[in-house]
């Protein structure tokens, strides 16, 4: 399964922390701290526990009914029973066929006994997509594409490429339609990179995503299976981003911040990977430093 925005280079690994000094107006000792504080905020927003509450009553749905779903409905995208959609002031508009989806029921052969062992079978349910109701909107949380055309931006672009290349990874630009929302994915098995066309601050900042992906697959193994659940790796791979770019001069907050947040819901689960995060970070920053070395003088740092 790819992984989105969603091999051993030839430098020696360092971990100094001069890689994660803060030069930004703030004057913040740390970038992590940083990121770490900015992600915190949006946890504690009221916008943001009102998203967590709406996302609970929502059901994860087995691939069979969700066969069902797509069969019946193509374009469904968050569906809900009817009495869940009052709960969030939605109502279900006059006229509006259901879904019918496969739901577990338990009951007991003979109700009069109390011990009687709990049986399980399987009925029919009906559900509705959220194009079938009306009411008020969902809290979500926005995570705004980069946009900005910077030097700087595709300096780095190219940098990142000749490591990622030296690392075993391809990186290519789509020329197919990606899903809305995809700025980017990795495909481990293959070792690819697919970036989608957008502006460079954006196309670095998803490049830096994707490599830490890789990296963490094939450098950070262990740590890799220590970051057990989709929100784990997806903390790491853009919180690297975050650190990389912000390291290079190049500030991706505005879309890093909440892009963590919604992944690491819980703040412990950012706490639990910041320390690979540093020291996949430090690695991919010590090879851009070394593939500019290598490209000529033009590309040194100043």
């Amino acid at each position: 399964m790819p992984s989105r925005e969603h091999l051993e280079p030839s430098i020696e690994y360092t971990s100094s922390t001069d890689h994660f000094s803060d030069s930004s107006p703030k004057g913040k000792p740390d970038v992590l701290s940083r990121l770490e504080q900015a992600v915190g905020e949006i946890h504690d927003s009221e916008t943001f526990r009102r998203y967590l509450d709406v996302q609970s009553r929502f059901h994860h749905y087995s691939w069979g009914n969700v066969a069902l779903i797509l069969t019946q409905q193509p374009d469904a995208t968050l569906v809900a029973g009817y009495n869940t959609w009052l709960r969030l002031h939605r109502y279900v508009r006059k006229g509006e066929q259901g879904i019918r989806i496969i739901v577990p029921m338990r009951r007991k052969q003979d109700p009069d006994t109390p011990d009687e062992e709990v049986r399980v079978f399987f009925g029919t349910g009906v559900v509705f997509d959220i194009s079938q109701t009306e009411g008020e909107e969902l809290p979500g949380i926005e995570v705004p594409e980069l946009h900005g055309d910077f030097h700087e931006g595709i300096e780095l672009y190219d940098s990142l490429i000749a490591f990622a290349n030296h690392s075993g990874a391809s990186v290519r630009v789509a020329t197919e339609d990606l899903k809305a929302g995809t700025m980017g994915y990795y495909l481990p098995h293959q070792k690819s990179i697919v970036l989608r066309p957008a502006e460079p601050l954006q196309m670095v900042k998803t490049l830096a995503h994707e490599v830490a992906h890789h990296e963490l697959a094939y450098n950070f193994p262990d740590d890799n299976n220590l970051a057990s659940t989709k929100g784990e790796k997806e903390s790491i791979a853009e919180s690297v981003a975050y650190v990389v770019c912000a390291h290079f001069g190049l500030d991706t907050g505005v879309r890093s911040f909440p892009y963590i947040a919604l992944w690491s819901r819980d703040t412990a689960v950012l706490r639990h990977v910041l320390g690979t995060v540093q020291k996949v970070s430090a690695r991919i920053i010590d090879g851009v430093k070394a593939s500019r070395k290598n490209s000529g003088p033009e590309l040194l740092d100043q």
